[in-house]
């Protein structure tokens, strides 16, 4: 039986607006985490904020054109670097140093990322309310801050391989009627044909 993960977060997919900031959720829709920056040039970068305003991770990028580069930074320690080539479409990719494999498919935007035999983290693209946000499946708590820099990595190939499909998988927040906002999460499903 699959390991159920630690602790699953939202970010709403980008497109490719690449810039601003944007609101990292957990399952009940309470923010948890803040992504700022963007990239597309040597020395960008984008740094994730936790809700007291700490910078928990960055991800900056050192090299541009058909293999851009990027390093990872947790606390402010440099811990690793993945390459991101432009042909990449279903295969694996390595982040070295942390010694991290992602493997997945931009079309299906569906990916896994091991360390060794165990799954860390699961990231998709799935849909709430009409909207598309890339889901974080987390498996590892103390890397969250690094994986939504990964994320966003996934979030930004994804949007380059078009035509980009609809998410198939679809999942909702429960709106209690008397309160203003969004609380618990009440089901997941999936439309995919298994």
């Amino acid at each position: 039986k699959e390991a159920k993960p630690m602790q699953r977060f939202y970010l709403k997919s980008q497109g490719l607006e690449n810039k601003g900031a944007t609101t990292v959720s957990d399952e009940n829709h309470n923010s948890k985490y803040l992504l700022v920056g963007k990239w597309g040039i040597k020395r960008d970068a984008l740094s994730v904020y936790d809700m007291q305003g700490q910078l928990r991770a960055e991800l900056k990028q050192i090299a541009v054109g058909l293999l851009p580069k990027f390093k990872l930074f947790l606390n402010n320690h440099e811990v690793g670097m993945v390459t991101t080539p432009v042909g990449f479409i279903r295969g694996l990719l390595y982040v070295h140093n942390l010694r991290w494999i992602i493997i997945g498919d931009t079309v299906t935007c569906h990916f896994k990322v091991f360390h060794g035999l165990t799954k860390i983290l699961e990231v998709n693209r799935v849909q709430i309310n009409g909207s598309a946000y890339i889901e974080l499946n987390v498996f590892v708590e103390s890397n969250t801050p690094l994986f939504i820099c990964l994320a966003a990595i996934l979030d930004r190939w994804i949007q380059k391989r078009p035509p980009l499909r609809e998410p198939k998988l679809v999942r909702t927040w429960k709106i209690e009627s008397d309160t203003a906002g969004y609380n618990n999460f009440s089901k997941e499903n999936s439309n995919a044909n298994h």
